[in-house]
Parts: structure tokens; sequence; C-alpha cells
């Protein structure tokens, strides 16, 4: 038998132990999150048509059946600095480009030959005209980033030689880092912009094939959408009552924006009296 002094003395006293207690079960837990719901087919293609910032999916909070997409920088939701919502149901917005998918794989199968000449067209005149736009761009950025070497260089010297204080010094070295580090950025950008265009030329062949594979499904999936749409520009609703129109514009994987030899527009009843025509094309 155990002497009482080889007994283990407690870790905390008796009365240290119940006020804990106490307070573990005065402590109000949180109910766990409910999951998240289920992820749109149109997540990361939607960008706003006047900011061009992403459409962020939101899910109605009265009636959690309504999901729809606003301006992730807009002003009235979160306090940024573009002027409109940009507001659109998913389910309008599925319609109209469900309508327009179709519009393009009836033109494919009607005169596959004219279809094939209107990509090769289209795409090379859109390339041409990305490509040299995105290559100025990169001569900019490259041209700055080196002045802006040049002037942090020249700094650096004055700072040393006692011209520059070091409180100046550290204010301009640090907005010259900072620029230096976005220029690095978008030179990495416009670099790997062109790389994908260069790419883009191969690969009519796999977008022609990607829609002859929608035209036998019944319904849009997040892969197809994928194969051939590069992002959906979204703007905002314009006019009153019975006029309110809204564009959407495609822009495909490869070519661009299609433009097609019929151009239709579309209605969708977004809530029970209120219809708004949706204009799948650009802008005159």
């Amino acid at each position: 038998m155990k002497s009482p002094e080889n007994k283990k003395k407690p870790i905390i006293d008796r009365e240290t132990f119940e006020q804990v207690q106490e307070r573990i079960s005065k402590t109000k837990r949180r109910a766990p999150k409910e999951k998240n719901g289920k992820k749109s087919i149109f997540a990361d293609l939607l960008y706003c048509g006047d900011c061009h910032r992403k459409m962020w999916h939101r899910t109605n909070t009265i009636n959690r059946d309504i999901h729809f997409f606003v301006c992730s920088d807009n002003e009235k939701d979160y306090r940024g600095s573009c002027k409109g919502r940009h507001y659109v149901r998913e389910d309008a917005l599925e319609q109209v480009v469900k309508l327009e998918l179709r519009k393009m794989a009836e033109f494919l199968k009607d005169d596959e030959e004219a279809f094939a000449e209107l990509l090769a067209q289209k795409a090379n005149k859109d390339l041409l005209a990305q490509q040299k736009f995105i290559e100025g761009e990169l001569k900019k950025a490259a041209a700055r980033s080196k002045t802006v070497s040049g002037l942090y260089q020249r700094l650096y010297e004055d700072n040393a030689c006692g011209k520059v204080s070091d409180e100046w010094f550290m204010q301009l070295s640090h907005k010259y880092e900072t620029e230096r580090m976005e220029l690095k950025a978008k030179i990495s950008e416009y670099r790997k912009r062109l790389s994908e265009m260069n790419e883009q030329r191969k690969d009519r062949e796999a977008f022609v094939s990607a829609v002859r594979r929608f035209m036998r499904m019944e319904r849009l999936t997040a892969p197809i959408l994928r194969e051939l749409i590069n992002h959906i520009d979204v703007y905002e609703t314009e006019g009153t009552g019975t006029g309110r129109t809204q564009r959407i514009v495609i822009y495909y994987r490869f070519v661009g924006y299609l433009k097609l030899p019929q151009e239709p527009t579309y209605t969708a009843e977004t809530r029970q009296g209120v219809a708004i025509f949706y204009l799948p094309t650009k802008s005159a």
C-alpha cells in the first residue's frame, strides 16, 4: 500500500478548478456555420463592364432560391468606386448564355465553312490588335521600371553624400520600391498574356470541337463554359419599366467577341411583371 507521501498533488487546487468549470458552462458557443451553397457555374467568368472588376456571386437573404451577381467594387454594397451594381440574376444570365451558345451552334451546323472562316478572320484581327496594344504597354512598363531604378540609385547616392535627408530618403525609397514591384507584376502579366495569345492561334479547332460538344448537351456545365468562354462583361441596367435593357457581352476563348450574322436579343422575366431585354452585343 502506497504511503500518503507518495500520492501525486493536483496541478491546480480545487477552488480554481471549480471556477474554470463555472466559466466554461457560461460560455456561449457559436452554432456551426451552414455549409457554403453550391458554386455557380459562372464563377470567375463574370466581370463588370464598366470598371472591369470581378462580379461576386451572392444569394438573396430573404429568398434563398434567388442567386445573383454584382460588381465587387460597387459603391452601394462595398463602398467601392464603381457607381452601378451591375446586378444580374444567375437564372437570367444562364438563359441568355445558353441561347447565345445555341445560336452559335446553329450557325456552325448550317454552314461549317463560313463559321470556320469567321473564326479565322476574327481571331487574327483581334489577336493582332490586342498583341500590338500589350506589346506597347509592356514596352512602357519596362522603360518606366528602368527609370525608377535610376531614380532610386541617384536618391541613394544623394543620401550617402548628405544631399537628401534620411527622412526624405525613406519616404521616396518606399515610393520607388512600391512602384517597382507594381511594374514588375505588370511586366510579368503582359508577358504571360502575350504567350497565351501565341497559343490561341493554335486552338481554333479546339474551340470548334467544344461547340460541337455543346450541341449534344442538354444543359450548361462549368467545364463546357470554361472551354468556350474567356469572360463575360455585364453592364448596368438602363431604362425604366418595360423599356429596361441590359448589355451582357460574351468573349469567347481564342476568338474574343464574336459577332454572329443575326444578332438576337433575349427577354427574361426576372420577377413577376418586370421584364429585361438582354443585349449580347458590344456597344457601337
